[in-house]
């Protein structure tokens, strides 16, 4: 029998292939029939496959945990740069419109300031693309 064949029949009983070579691993193939493989899978599939099924699945269970954390995370950040955006915007609209406030004023009394107009222009515009 060769090793594709033994693979082929382990996975007929729902094996894996890494499975299937871990308990063919110490019989000869070419002289194996039907009952050896048997045998092989049977020994294998005691505490040794039981024990690697069971780390296997805290291991599946870790990753999981972590996808979890990192996707958690990842929505706790993205809520803390929403927020600050939405405080910058507030804090933008407040400090400009105190200055358009103060320079309203000023300008009544002959105060004229070509940054400050441009500033007052530029936010005007960006407020409209907004």
């Amino acid at each position: 029998m060769t090793q594709q064949e033994a693979m082929q029949y382990a996975k007929h009983f729902g094996w894996t292939g890494a499975d299937a070579k871990r308990a063919f691993a110490g019989i000869e193939l070419k002289d194996a029939d039907e009952f050896a493989l048997l045998t092989a899978m049977v020994n294998f599939a005691g505490p040794t496959l039981f024990e690697r099924q069971r780390l296997q699945g805290a291991q599946k269970g870790l990753v999981t945990k972590k996808e979890n954390y990192i996707k958690q995370i990842e929505l706790e950040f993205a809520e803390k740069v929403s927020n600050y955006e939405e405080q910058l915007s507030a804090q933008r609209s407040l400090f400009v419109a105190t200055i358009a406030k103060v320079y309203g004023v000023a300008n009544r009394f002959g105060f004229r300031d070509s940054w400050i107009e441009m500033l007052l222009e530029q936010y005007d515009d960006y407020q409209k693309r907004a």
